[in-house]
């Protein structure tokens, strides 16, 4: 399995934690959720010969998508979102996804699963041993809903596709710690 490089940017007026990724020795990147920009994300897209391939939404909230417009302006990439959130966008993405799809970036592919509660188009991204998780899935926590329904509904996409991701996977939330599918899956209190 090819190892997954990943640097986080705290970005934006409502801070939340953007992540470039790229496969190790390869120079496509995708850059998850641009809630605002920063020069370093152009300095290490610089330091490490990237080029931005794919600009993903975990989501449509404002505090993930204030920097799409800057991050596309620099780096001329296509824009993920899912198809249930697209109307949060300021402009349509240029990829709208259903849930189950592939992304291919470099020789990675992204699996793009949706896990509405949240939002109903939230979605994280995986490959290898690695998921960005947006505002679903935190350390010792998941994305606030506005129902119960919303609520029983993430959970329930939680356990189903989160967890079957093995123990050892790295979870990268938009706001707090990184920590892994098997801490989460014996500690995290709203998942038991």
């Amino acid at each position: 399995m090819m190892a997954i490089q990943v640097r986080a940017f705290i970005i934006g007026r409502y801070p939340i934690r953007g992540f470039l990724a790229w496969g190790a020795g390869e120079s496509a990147a995708v850059f998850i959720d641009p809630g605002g920009w920063d020069e370093m994300i152009d300095a290490t897209v610089r330091q490490f010969s990237l080029t931005v391939s794919a600009v993903l939404l975990t989501h449509g909230h404002w505090d993930h998508i204030e920097g799409v417009r800057e991050m596309t302006a620099r780096f001329h990439a296509p824009v993920f979102a899912h198809v249930d959130d697209a109307r949060l966008l300021e402009q349509s993405p240029d990829v709208i996804l259903q849930g189950d799809e592939t992304i291919t970036c470099g020789s990675l592919n992204w699996q793009v699963l949706h896990l509405p509660g949240h939002t109903s188009g939230s979605v994280a991204y995986t490959a290898g041993d690695v998921v960005f998780t947006g505002d679903t899935l935190f350390a010792g926590a998941i994305g606030g809903t506005s129902t119960l329904a919303e609520y029983e509904r993430e959970r329930a996409g939680i356990h189903r596709m989160l967890f079957a991701l093995g123990d050892a996977t790295r979870v990268y939330p938009a706001h707090g710690p990184a920590t892994s599918i098997g801490i989460e899956r014996r500690c995290n209190p709203f998942l038991r």
